[in-house]
Order: C-alpha cells, then structure tokens, then sequence
C-alpha cells in the first residue's frame, strides 16, 4: 500500500489511518485524504474521544472503489465544499455496520447495516454516524451514469437492500453482489483491474435499470419515500402517500405487510429515528423542537414513545452526547 500524495493515481491501492497522527489534526488529515482521495467533505466528532478513522482507496481507470471504518463523526457536504471539491461523480455508500442518518434536499433516510444509498456527490448532503460506521464506497462518473441510465437524472437518493451475511427476502442480487465485488476487490488488488471494473459496471448498470422500475417494488419505494420527504408534516397520512405512491389505501396496506409493517408503525418508525439523529447531532437543541421537527404532535408523547422505543428519554440521550 502506498501513501496519497497529491491528486489520486489513475490505478492501483492507497490506504489511510488516523493512528499514528496526533488527535488534535486528526480531523483536519482525515478531510484531507477524502478531499483528494474520495469526496470532500467538513467533517466533525459526536464525542470527546479523538477520532478513529481509516480508508482504503482503489482506482481504476473510471471507477474508485473504497472501504472505510471510523468512530462516531458527522461528514457534510456543503455547497461550500462542493464548489472546492468537485467530483464529476454519484456515490454509492454500502453500510456494513453502525446506523447512519442521511440528510438530503428533501428529506432524510435512516440507513441501517445491509442498505446501500445511491446520490450525486456533487448535490449537498450531511450524513451522521452515531455508533461510528464501517461501508464500502463506490463512484462512478457523471457521464458513465447517464451512459447507463439513458439519460435518466439523479435528483433524490436511491435506497438498495443488500446482503451482508446471508440472503433474505427483499435484498437486491446486484447490490449484494457489487458489495461483493468491492469488498474482494479491496482484499486482493492484485487481480486483473479490468475484468474488475468491468464487472462492476456490469452490476451498476443491473442496478440502476431496478431503480427505473414500475413493478411493486417501486411502488413500496415511492411510498417510503414519500414518508422520508414529509415526515415531519403532522397531517401525512396514509391517503397521502398511498396517491403519491401510485396506489390505493388498501394496496398500500399490502405493500407494508408484505414487509412484516403497518404504515403507522412504519411512519413512527421513521419519526423516532430522524429523531434520534437530530438528538444526537444537535445536543443543544430542545426536546421541544425536535418533536416538532419529526411530526410529533407534542412534546410529552414524543418523549413517552422515545423512550418505549430506546429504554432512554430523549433529554438523557442529549446528556450522554455531550458528555
């Protein structure tokens, strides 16, 4: 492995780790290597402890493949640090561990491990990583996504189910085998780089023609979708996203059984962890607010159903964050 220096090299593996730096640069080298190496980002710490992190950088001629593991952080990507560093790239993040929330123009996903999210890294967006994060990393050029999406533009975040042990219901065989193909590519660089980058283009394109479909599956998608848009409207109710989803109220209810869910369960669901990100990553902000932030109607049931949900109240979660 070597060290990054400069502007990434046009093939061949670069690591990186925190360990040997002092803690008080850590972040400024870990913003740093990604800027060069992946994506720029402003970067910043949950806790008082320094920042552990590291990242293993594979290019090839077109694609960069990456694997990165860190403590708790918050990574933005500002209009600010867009036009500093641009890419020319979309992003597909491949969680392995750790929840991840993931702010967007319109909205916000929550991410758990076996989820992989598709977006343009020259759109603005802020992740957060509460119990830290280990995922796999894939860009692709701008101009070879509409080369394999026809033209097809990336406004919103795409959302894939993939595998990360065994297979089940509902995960995507592209995205399970592109996570594969990374993963693999990353412990052995040596194997020929372009059957490799072929082979993941393969898969991308796979993935993508999934993400323009019109089947049942999309129609589950556009639904979740609509909830992660508009959460924190308080009158969001199942007529609304059953028409925005392209389907009837009962259908809709099928959808959600399909996936062992109702809608309430799955809209509060949605409320409690959006709120646990905020209560985590802005620890001075009141209860209050929050609740109102995540569409809950008050304060006292937010708090009574927060705690049903994590065994802490939302005011002893802020607590321990800034502890």
């Amino acid at each position: 492995m070597t060290e990054l220096q400069g502007a990434h090299p046009p093939s061949g593996l670069v690591s990186f780790s925190t360990a040997q730096i002092p803690a008080i640069h850590r972040i400024e080298y870990w913003e740093s290597h990604n800027a060069k190496a992946l994506i720029g980002l402003d970067i910043r710490t949950l806790e008082n402890a320094p920042l552990v992190a590291e990242e293993v950088n594979l290019y090839f001629p077109a694609l960069r493949f990456a694997g990165v593991r860190g403590s708790s952080q918050i990574v933005e990507r500002s209009e600010r640090i867009i036009a500093e560093h641009p890419t020319g790239d979309v992003a597909i993040f491949f969680a392995l561990s750790g929840e991840a929330f993931f702010y967007h123009s319109t909205g916000m996903i929550l991410l758990r491990p076996g989820q992989a999210v598709l977006y343009d890294a020259d759109r603005p967006f802020v992740r957060g990583f509460s119990r830290g994060l280990q995922e796999l990393v894939l860009t692709v050029p701008h101009e070879e996504y509409v080369r394999l999406t026809h033209g097809k533009p990336l406004k919103e975040p795409v959302v894939f189910d993939f595998a990360t042990g065994g297979g089940s219901p509902g995960q995507d065989p592209a995205a399970t085998s592109l996570a594969s193909l990374i993963n693999s590519a990353l412990r052995r660089p040596q194997e020929d780089p372009h059957r490799v980058e072929q082979e993941a283009f393969g898969l991308v394109e796979r993935l993508l023609a999934r993400a323009t479909d019109t089947g049942r599956d999309s129609a589950y998608r556009r639904a979740v979708q609509e909830i992660e848009h508009r959460f924190a409207d308080l009158a969001l109710d199942r007529a609304q996203v059953a028409a925005a989803a392209g389907v009837s109220e009962r259908q809709l209810s099928r959808l959600f059984a399909a996936q062992n869910k109702t809608f309430a369960d799955h809209l509060q669901a949605h409320r409690l962890q959006a709120a646990e990100a905020l209560l985590v990553s802005e620890p001075r902000t009141t209860v209050a607010e929050i609740a109102r932030r995540c569409g809950f109607a008050s304060p006292s049931h937010f708090a009574r159903v927060f705690k049903a949900r994590t065994g802490v109240s939302p005011l002893e979660l802020q607590r321990a964050t800034e502890a």
